[in-house]
């Protein structure tokens, strides 16, 4: 399987070929970690939206329209999954917050 192009480990993903996807992800997964960890410094984030990657690709192989490079498709995947990680990290963080409509404020009753 090593010398099968990325084309052709894609048709074969589509066709539910797990070993194809294991290939494909070992062919890929280092570089797209690195240029994910350039745009997110956050290793938690990365690890998320990289997984996600992978699952995408197993998920939407038989899109992919055979035009351009494989990688370059991959790499459209992974970086909206950054994208999506981040703002639903964001999403999550500011509905979780708690905002105290009366900070503690020390009131004297004698006043």
């Amino acid at each position: 399987m090593h010398d099968r192009t990325d084309a052709e480990l894609l048709a074969a993903v589509a066709d539910g070929d797990r070993e194809a996807l294991r290939f494909l992800h070992d062919r890929h997964v280092v570089w797209v970690r690195l240029r994910l960890t350039r745009r997110c410094g956050d290793a938690d984030i990365v690890d998320e939206a990289l997984q996600d990657t992978f699952v995408a690709v197993w998920r939407s192989a038989a899109k992919w329209n055979g035009t351009g490079e494989p990688a370059a498709w991959i790499w459209g995947i992974a970086i909206r999954r950054l994208l999506g990680v981040l703002r639903g990290r964001s999403r999550w963080g500011r509905d979780r917050t708690f905002h105290d409509p009366m900070p503690d404020v020390v009131t004297n009753a004698e006043e």
